[in-house]
């Protein structure tokens, strides 16, 4: 209900999408065991999308790089290696649409629900002409889908890709269409969190002094030389990369409250406070994010924060990036946390540390501090203006 209305999906995606969201069920079960075999599919991409976006860039040695344009490029191009495969994720016009997609629906959805309803459908035709919506994007993933699905031809030669995972589960009267948008949806998550995640934590790592990028440069190295390469278990002793991911997730999160919903019957908060029916409730994610019995000094983002804590005997295995509990809320909790969080992680590893490995990340010659972030209808977004300078590392 509340995803429904923060997003307006009977507008911006269908109708359908949290009637039976099955697409949910498909991430959870069958997308996070084919994760390990997703791998080599994209550290292939994340290697030559990297090398494409930065080669226009080049100054010298080094490129600035307009981080959150790039890196929002970056993460839909890779995630759809195993969304679609090599047929649209190389695609620029369609990487074009989706991107755009992404970032506009979190912008059109409060126009659209301050609209009165008589008058909604009118707005979202009026906003997407404008800015972009689903059709732009869904020109490319219908005929695609067709001709691989009429000719049972696989999207990829090694493993099986997760549009069609979502077609095997789909139930019998699902249409092309419906997938095509089920489809579209699991982009928009993939694209609008990740790229900010890897956003912000490109920003922080580019105030970390040089000992402690070697520290992390370490780490990665080891992990891959113990696990004879880009394997699942590399990636889970990325400790340190995964650790600062946890803490921008926490400083900074996604947005300004977390779990809201809506009062079905009248609540008494016992304190006094009587809670009408029909009203959204949520929670205040910095009151739990910021909270200094949980997390000493809550206001200074120390990227190694969790790592730190994974190294006390029996919490090894605590505090991952993906992990939620009471005290960490950005990927919500419970049964209804993002079932796509394993796959977000996975990627964003993968990505930072390829970019820690070739890479040293600081900032242009004269500023010192990371940019302030932007802010809309309560979401938090890093600053889109701000650029890094990556100097490539010698070989």
């Amino acid at each position: 209900m509340t995803v429904d209305n923060d997003l307006q999906l009977p507008y911006t995606m269908d109708e359908h999408q949290l009637k039976n969201p099955y697409q949910a069920a498909v991430l959870r079960k069958d997308v996070n065991r084919a994760l390990p075999g997703y791998i080599p599919e994209m550290l292939e991409e994340t290697t030559l999308a990297i090398e494409d976006a930065f080669r226009a860039l080049r100054t010298d040695n080094s490129y600035e790089v307009p981080v959150f344009e790039t890196m929002t490029h970056l993460i839909a191009r890779i995630s759809n290696r195993v969304v679609f495969g090599l047929g649209l994720c190389r695609n620029e016009q369609f990487l074009h649409a989706v991107v755009r997609f992404a970032e506009t629906v979190p912008l059109m959805a409060p126009f659209i629900k301050w609209t009165p309803p008589v008058l909604r459908f009118i707005t979202y035709s009026l906003l997407s002409s404008i800015v972009g919506g689903k059709k732009e994007v869904l020109r490319h993933i219908l005929p695609y889908l067709k001709e691989h699905f009429d000719s049972q031809k696989p999207l990829s030669e090694t493993s099986m890709l997760v549009a069609e995972h979502l077609k095997q589960n789909a139930p019998p009267q699902e249409t092309l269409l419906g997938l095509a948008t089920r489809l579209l949806n699991i982009n928009f998550g993939t694209i609008h969190t990740s790229s900010i995640f890897i956003t912000q934590t490109l920003y922080e790592i580019a105030l970390l002094g040089p000992e402690a990028i070697q520290d992390i440069r370490q780490e990665v190295q080891e992990a891959l030389e113990s696990e004879g390469g880009w394997t699942k278990g590399a990636l889970t002793k990325f400790k340190k990369i995964d650790s600062a991911l946890r803490e921008v997730g926490r400083v900074y999160g996604l947005m300004y409250f977390a779990l809201s919903r809506y009062t079905m019957v009248e609540f008494d908060l016992g304190n006094g406070q009587v809670v009408p029916p029909g009203y959204k409730v949520a929670i205040d994610m910095r009151a739990v994010h910021f909270n200094p019995e949980v997390y000493p000094e809550p206001e200074r983002c120390d990227l190694f924060r969790f790592s730190d804590m994974r190294n006390t005997e029996g919490m090894e295995s605590k505090y991952g990036f993906a992990t939620v509990d009471a005290n960490y809320l950005p990927f919500g909790a419970g049964r209804h946390a993002c079932a796509g969080r394993f796959f977000a992680a996975m990627e964003l590893k993968m990505m930072l540390a390829h970019i820690i490995l070739k890479f040293d990340v600081q900032y242009p010659d004269g500023i010192y501090a990371r940019p302030k972030n932007e802010t809309f209808d309560g979401a938090i977004i890093p600053n889109a203006r701000a650029k890094l300078v990556f100097k490539a590392k010698s070989p």
